[in-house]
């Protein structure tokens, strides 16, 4: 029998194949031994070809056994409910779609880091603060080893393992994490991270993500000399925007994005091996990527590496958006979020229909307590004006989103425009003491708002998505249908280029190419029509290795 890398379908549309520049966008990721099979009268995995459930039940159909296997996964996640090791084990093998709100740098742990830097050389840690260093001498100490007192102190300043408020704040503390491994995590690095992330989300049967991962300070600069005019306002945006580009030095910038992107990929896939005969299980995982700007920095630079992300975006199809990051609640962003919501509402109409670039933004991850002096959090409408004036299709965190001016309207707007949001339930409860019946998940979905589950910043909160979803089961009760729903809209809302499988993702009900039939469920061996259908997009291909996944998991439980 032919088989097909699930990933190959996409790559055939793209036009990508041997050592050439690719026309479109990189392969997502090899197969391995994961498979898509034409069909040819023979059953997926978890379908029985004499209309029988795998564990001798009887069914009508193909679509009955599917739902009665869902059925019985659903009440074995239940059954384990009190019993936190087997729960564990059982949400580690379930599916999980894609992680859409993943931080590269906070993504790989500290002792990760730390054996890069023991084996590149040239490292130190300065003793005062923690942080690595190049420059060693006085106040510093060599690298220090697992079992190590050194090791332990950098492993807590490095992360939130063991952290227990006191004088300083969880949030303040993950916060600063970042800034004491900067000197391993930037753009020299993003290949092994990439790499190492790719290596984690495929132990933990995950297809897809997409890190945030170039911060553009050739653009930033660039904005700040092009700049003269004093203070900058929405009514300066059109103009500035003309300037930038027409500058000499403005290729340049756009050029870094696309060579971080080139390179961090391209490093990855080599150091996995996958264009190799035996390449490691972990090339399947796809990815795009997102631009990620400091809301902090000087305006006119905040509002140039914009601009490079949208002229990038034409032409390198694997960026896919771009993200404001940085702690919401500072004085800085506070002040400069209406503005900040302007500069993308003009450039959403500079480049309508010419720039592929999404937008999905941190917003509402706030919480009274972490207020500054002066602000009052019942005044600000972040969730709702990142969707209204800046166009968001996704949105990290939502945590406020009760706290808003008006919540209801605001869970409608969500929910009436398809914006997902990105719920990192771990880092909520780590940087704001956001957790159980405070959360807001249960009214997102409530208000019938699009969730997924995602680590933001797995390495520093110590978790994974594996852990994300034990979360979900423990502090917010959800069950076994709704993780699975989570998990495909995860894939529904990912920037990944193609059409949906999905022609209405709330009925589960598939385009005519793909449609369930009395021998074939989703995720079971596709017929011709849709195995050509899936060619043509890499989104719906992904979808169905997740139904072929799901298939393979519950029908063997």
């Amino acid at each position: 029998m032919i088989k097909y890398s699930y990933w190959a379908l996409a790559l055939t549309l793209a036009g990508c194949g041997g050592g050439s520049t690719p026309a479109g966008p990189e392969p997502l990721g090899d197969a391995g031994d994961e498979t898509l099979q034409p069909a040819d009268g023979a059953p997926g995995d978890g379908a029985d070809p004499d209309g029988a459930a795998p564990d001798g039940a009887s069914c009508a159909d193909a679509t009955q056994c599917a739902l009665a296997d869902e059925q019985r996964a659903a009440a074995r996640m239940a059954s384990l409910l009190g019993d936190a090791t087997q729960l564990q084990a059982f949400l580690a093998g379930v599916p999980k779609g894609g992680d859409l709100h993943n931080h590269l740098s906070g993504a790989v742990y500290a002792e990760t880091y730390l054996d890069w830097a023991r084996t590149e050389g040239g490292f130190c840690i300065q003793t005062s603060t923690s942080s690595l260093t190049f420059t060693c001498g006085t106040g510093t100490a060599a690298l220090p080893k697992a079992g190590d007192a050194l090791f332990t102190t950098v492993l807590h300043a490095w992360s939130m393992q063991d952290f227990l408020a006191g004088a300083e704040t969880g949030h303040d503390h993950f916060f600063a994490t970042f800034g004491k491994f900067g000197a391993i995590s930037g753009a020299a690095h993003h290949a092994k991270g990439l790499a190492d992330v790719m290596v984690r989300a495929d132990s933990e049967n995950e297809l897809y993500l997409e890190p945030m991962l170039y911060s553009n300070s050739t653009a930033g600069t660039l904005g700040t000399k092009v700049w003269t005019g004093g203070t900058l306002t929405k009514a300066d945006l059109a103009g500035l925007q003309a300037k930038l580009v027409a500058d000499a030095g403005f290729p340049s910038a756009v050029s870094a994005i696309k060579d971080d992107i080139a390179a961090t990929e391209n490093g990855a896939r080599n150091a996995l091996g996958c264009s190799s005969a035996t390449p490691a299980s972990a090339c399947r995982v796809g990815a795009r990527y997102m631009v990620y700007i400091s809301r902090s920095g000087a305006q006119a630079g905040v509002f140039a590496q914009m601009v490079a992300a949208f002229e990038a975006a034409k032409s390198e199809p694997r960026l896919v958006a771009l993200n404001l990051v940085g702690p919401e609640d500072g004085t800085a962003a506070l002040g400069a979020y209406t503005l900040q919501m302007q500069m993308l509402d003009v450039l959403h109409g500079i480049y309508a229909g010419s720039s592929p670039l999404h937008v999905s933004l941190h917003a509402g991850e706030l919480a009274a307590k972490y207020m500054p002096s002066g602000w009052n959090i019942a005044t600000i409408d972040h969730i709702k004006t990142a969707v209204a004036t800046a166009h968001a299709e996704r949105i990290g965190h939502g945590v406020d989103v009760l706290g808003e001016s008006d919540p209801t309207g605001t869970l409608k707007l969500l929910a009436d425009n398809g914006v997902m949001v990105e719920i990192g339930l771990s880092s909520n409860v780590q940087i704001l003491e956001v957790a159980g019946a405070s959360h807001p998940l249960a009214a997102y979905l409530k208000a019938g708002v699009p969730v997924a589950l995602a680590t933001d910043d797995q390495a520093v909160a110590r978790s994974s998505m594996a852990g994300e979803y034990l979360r979900a089961v423990q502090d917010q009760h959800l069950d076994y249908l709704t993780l699975k729903r989570m998990a495909r809209t995860s894939l529904e809302k990912s920037f990944v280029e193609g059409a949906s499988l999905w022609a209405d993702f709330s009925a589960l009900t598939s385009t005519n190419e793909c449609a369930a039939t009395a021998t074939a469920y989703y995720g079971d061996a596709p017929s011709a029509a849709c195995t050509a259908f899936l060619k043509t997009s890499a989104k719906a291909t992904m979808q169905w290795e997740l139904e072929r996944r799901f298939r393979a998991f519950e029908s063997k439980l």
